[in-house]
């Protein structure tokens, strides 16, 4: 599109809104990305053409830059103060988000500030491991009550099928949108099955080769656990000693070394985010509460790697989503609960405090993802909310990548 196009088509358009933008932007570059950002990036180059119209006509209380100003201001540092500002709109929109959810959910779960209905819906998601934990609090807030759930397709397995006008439950589904589930009650055996499983068999199947019996904690997945603290930054005191009522604590500590693997068999050492310190007079079922409601802080967002993300709550809301992430774990693993009068002391009249139901659930996933396997440092919340951190790591990566190549003679030719 030539000037005379540009000029019939858009120019009049551009003139019109540059004539409301000009007494809100203070120089001739946040004039131009704003105009750019109405108009499209095709109108760059024609932006001093419409600044110098606007500079004949009388704007009292705008200072115009003139010609001489402008001179080093090219289509091209326009076109990247504009890329700038896209960047910042899109970072600006995350955090909104984030923002957002939260709040929604803060405000859902004032159906469950009853602390008997909070109570449900935690007894339900706790004792359904086989659920991921977001997915078994989208089951109980849609239908309360619901005792086991699956896909169409896994009921097939049992000899069930959905019923004509069964309810379909919303579930998140891995790697993909949503997928639907039905309760027990929504299904029925399928005609002329070989074997139809009813309830309490399948109930009985699924807690018997997910949990432990009560009190005993799986020695391999707390091993796992401990093993992956690094790549989130952690480092473990387990020699602390305190009076045996008194668990633990997380807080920042960036002195002690830690080794990452970050390929193949090589490890980088790097200075620690966090220390959990556990108290060394505990039994291990009390360690693995207390590790998970530390874990729960950082995850909850009351520690940050990220300092913007850090949330503002009273210690009050921050100690019960912390109690709330550690009640959950042991009770979707098996373990003596110590924290049922703790939580209730937090609903003296019967109302919990707000709370974010969205990241405890998140909280509980995290980790247990951390004990079924190593997390790669990629995958860990440190890699990916720490920017420092992961420059570093990608640095070492390409570091470790020149070292390995080889001349056509095959001797080593990159950095030692």
């Amino acid at each position: 599109m030539d000037f005379g196009e540009v000029f019939e088509k858009k120019m009049p358009k551009a003139i019109e809104y540059a004539s409301h933008i000009i007494m809100e932007t203070s120089n001739f570059i946040d004039f131009a990305v704003a105009l750019v950002d109405y108009m499209d990036e095709d109108f760059i180059p024609y932006c001093k053409s419409v600044y110098a119209m606007l500079r004949s006509l009388d704007y009292p209380t705008v200072t115009f830059e003139k010609d001489d100003e402008l001179g080093d201001i090219t289509p091209d540092v326009i076109r990247k103060e504009y890329h700038n500002f896209l960047s910042q709109q899109e970072k600006l929109a995350r955090e909104k988000e984030f923002k957002e959810n939260i709040d929604e959910l803060q405000f859902l779960v004032k159906s469950y500030r009853d602390s008997n209905e909070f109570k449900k819906m935690l007894d339900f998601i706790g004792s359904f491991p086989y659920l991921a934990p977001y997915n078994a609090m989208l089951v109980q807030m849609q239908k309360p009550g619901a005792t086991f759930v699956l896909t169409g397709k896994k009921w097939a397995e049992y000899g069930r099928q959905p019923k004509l006008n069964g309810q379909k439950l919303i579930v998140l589904k891995p790697f993909g949108p949503v997928q639907c589930v039905f309760d027990f009650e929504d299904t029925e055996p399928i005609p002329n099955a070989t074997e139809v499983m009813e309830e309490a068999d399948l109930i009985k199947k699924y807690t018997e080769s997910l949990q432990q019996a009560q009190g005993d904690l799986d020695k391999k997945k707390m091993e796992t656990l401990v093993s992956n603290l690094p790549v989130y930054g952690i480092y473990l005191d387990d020699n602390f000693l305190a009076a045996n009522s008194y668990g633990g604590y997380i807080m920042p500590y960036h002195d002690q070394k830690l080794k990452v693997k970050i390929d193949k068999d090589y490890y980088m050492e790097v200075s620690s985010n966090f220390v959990i310190s556990v108290n060394k007079k505990q039994s291990n079922a009390v360690k693995f509460h207390t590790l998970c409601h530390e874990l729960g802080h950082l995850f909850c967002n009351h520690q940050c790697y990220d300092k913007r993300k850090k949330r503002k709550l009273t210690l009050k809301e921050e100690e019960f989503e912390a109690e709330t992430v550690a009640w959950l774990m042991c009770k979707r693993h098996g373990i003596s609960n110590p924290s049922e009068e703790y939580l209730a002391s937090y609903a003296p009249k019967g109302e919990i405090p707000i709370c974010s139901t969205e990241l405890i659930m998140r909280a509980v996933t995290e980790i247990e993802r951390m004990m079924d396997g190593a997390v790669s440092v990629n995958d860990s919340m440190w890699y990916k909310e720490d920017a420092a951190f992961k420059a570093s790591i990608n640095a070492q990566r390409q570091k470790l990548k020149r070292s390995r190549q080889t001349d056509l003679f095959g001797n080593r030719i990159g950095l030692d």
